[in-house]
């Protein structure tokens, strides 16, 4: 029998990082028992995982007992008519539905399996029968009506899990990847007959889980790898306002790094970082390096794996997928009035990765108004090479595929400047890491000591507790995005649990500002009532120090503070040779 029901694209020991998704996502289906969940909307551009994650989900929930069946549905990126979508989407969740009533992982996979075999599986289960009478009322009206009446059973069966959920007792959760594609792929044609591109206009399919979307027994969670299609389509029109969303994010440096370990059995952990340093975490962009066909090909060292990005940015398969989604949307990237003003625009704009795109500034640089950048930009928005929130426009954190586009405009746009073209600051990124690593390791070895208040920038002695859980975890801020403190250490005081954050950075000159400790500070409220703790003590490190304003807020708040000079003394207190430079 198969382990799971879904065969996994991605290696279960290459599978890295995605806890806080996966955690995420965990949480709303077992709401969906309690009809707590409303439906969801994962975004997020190609190859960054979605997929995966959505398939690891399924898994993980499959085997359990909340009492929810989860309907896993991608049918492709064919085209196809309206008829033949309406029986495999209809298939899939019969199929699926049974196999999680009988924990069958091998039936909810099975693609061969017919509706007329389900209906007459034998059974005494009375849920799967009454599943089993809504197959044969399906396959009634599907083998007698003809194709003016295949709208109408399509919309039908939206409804019909919440129907199945509502006599089964067993709620559904709805899961439909590259949802934006019901937009584009279907047709309202007679199976067999040729596809008119010019006469055949797709049926638009989402518009019909309008009511359905709000369901608390059947709620949906779609995904889409056309950012801008799936975030018109789920937050604009007949489903606006219906959908929360998501965006997922490549992968933190640390956790790409250690899937280009996975990958990559010659390389050291130090240029794994490296590595993943370059490419910002992208899982996919690490597993073309870890797979690459370059004729010369090394992680031995970090011109090693210089050149072998500059061979996937030119000749290789991460140039493969750029080139080949502009070719997709060239329409939108290279036809302008001025083409030659249309490529400048878009080389400068490479300069804002992660970063909102200061139109007035391109404006200004190549001496035309804001319209004519904004319109370009707009074209950008449209082909997935921006995301906007409210009227402003930013550029993905994707610095391979600002690189792609320096390498491919940056002939004939002479008078605009220069821009970097690899990623800077590994080095101190490094000493980041080691840093924490430092920190995590006093953590382990305080034992309620009491220590000199001058390590710590107050007036009294400090006791140390013994901390009985160390790690470094996520806060999800109010209207922001996850914030990440990097040492959370978690004991026990008598009945009460209480707990102590560190927010460390390691900079040469710039000193931690008073806007960053207020960011933390808003971070630890969170963390205190999210891990419902008596008290949260929070400690700063800044190895370049901090302005006045800082240091009097921090004062004013009761935390604790230290330079290099305390943490390097602290570090020899306890015997760890490991101090900062």
């Amino acid at each position: 029998m198969a382990k799971f029901p879904i065969e996994e694209f991605i290696e279960e020991d290459v599978f890295t990082d995605r806890e806080a998704e996966l955690t995420f996502l965990q949480t709303w289906y077992r709401e969906i028992a309690q009809g707590k969940s409303t439906s969801q909307a994962l975004i997020s551009p190609r190859r960054l995982g979605k997929t995966a994650l959505l398939e690891r989900f399924v898994n993980t929930v499959f085997f359990n007992d909340f009492g929810v069946a989860p309907f896993y549905y991608y049918r492709g990126r064919d085209t196809t008519t309206l008829r033949g979508f309406l029986l495999n989407y209809a298939t899939t969740f019969f199929r699926q539905y049974i196999a999680y009533l009988l924990q069958d992982p091998l039936l909810y996979r099975n693609p061969e399996i017919t509706l007329s075999e389900l209906a007459t599986l034998k059974t005494a289960d009375q849920r799967i029968k009454i599943v089993q009478k809504s197959i044969v009322s399906f396959l009634q009206r599907y083998e007698n009506d003809d194709l003016t009446a295949m709208r109408m059973q399509w919309e039908q069966m939206v409804e019909l899990p919440e129907f199945i959920a509502s006599r089964t007792g067993v709620n559904v959760a709805i899961i439909i990847d590259e949802f934006q594609d019901l937009k584009t792929q279907i047709f309202n044609k007679p199976e067999g007959s040729k596809l008119d591109p010019v006469n055949d206009w797709p049926i638009d399919l989402t518009a019909s889980f309008s009511r359905q979307s709000q369901s608390k027994k059947a709620p949906l969670l779609v995904s889409g790898s056309a950012v801008t299609m799936i975030f018109k389509t789920v937050m604009g029109g007949p489903l606006g306002g219906r959908f929360s969303f998501f965006y997922l994010k490549p992968m933190s440096i640390a956790d790409g790094a250690e899937l280009a370990k996975r990958l990559i059995d010659e390389i050291d952990d130090e240029l794994a970082n490296y590595l993943s340093f370059q490419l910002g975490g992208h899982p996919y962009y690490i597993t073309c390096c870890a797979k690459s066909k370059a004729p010369v090909r090394g992680f031995a060292s970090r011109a090693q794996i210089d050149k072998l990005i500059d061979y996937e940015i030119e000749k290789g398969d991460i140039a493969g997928f750029w080139q080949t989604h502009f070719q997709e949307n060239k329409a939108l990237i290279n036809q302008d009035d001025d083409a030659k003003l249309g490529q400048k625009i878009f080389y400068y704009f490479t300069k804002y990765n992660n970063q909102q795109v200061q139109i007035g500034e391109i404006a200004k640089q190549l001496r035309v108004t804001n319209q004519v950048v904004e319109a370009k930009i707009e074209k950008l928005y449209q082909a997935d090479l921006v995301f906007r929130q409210g009227v402003r426009y930013y550029a993905f954190n994707d610095h391979m595929l600002m690189r792609f586009i320096r390498n491919s405009y940056h002939e004939g746009v002479e008078g605009v400047d220069a821009v970097p073209f690899r990623v800077r600051g590994f080095d101190n990124y490094y000493k980041g890491q080691a840093l924490e690593l430092l920190v995590q390791n006093l953590f382990r070895t305080f034992n309620k000591e009491k220590l000199p208040g001058e390590l710590f920038n107050v007036g009294e002695e400090v006791t140390v507790p013994k901390f009985s859980q160390v790690g470094s975890i996520k806060a999800k801020l109010p209207a922001t995005s996850e914030y990440e403190i990097d040492i959370y250490g978690e004991y026990e005081d008598g009945q009460e649990k209480k707990v102590w954050l560190t927010e460390c950075k390691y900079r040469a000159q710039r000193r931690l500002d008073r806007q960053e400790v207020e960011r933390t500070l808003q971070a630890s409220e969170v963390v205190k009532e999210q891990y419902t703790a008596s008290s949260v003590v929070v400690w700063f490190i800044s190895t370049a120090g901090f302005t006045a304003a800082a240091q009097k807020l921090i004062a004013e708040q009761g935390c604790l503070s230290s330079t290099r000079t305390e943490l390097n003394l602290l570090a020899r207190r306890y015997g760890i040779t490991t101090t900062l430079d």
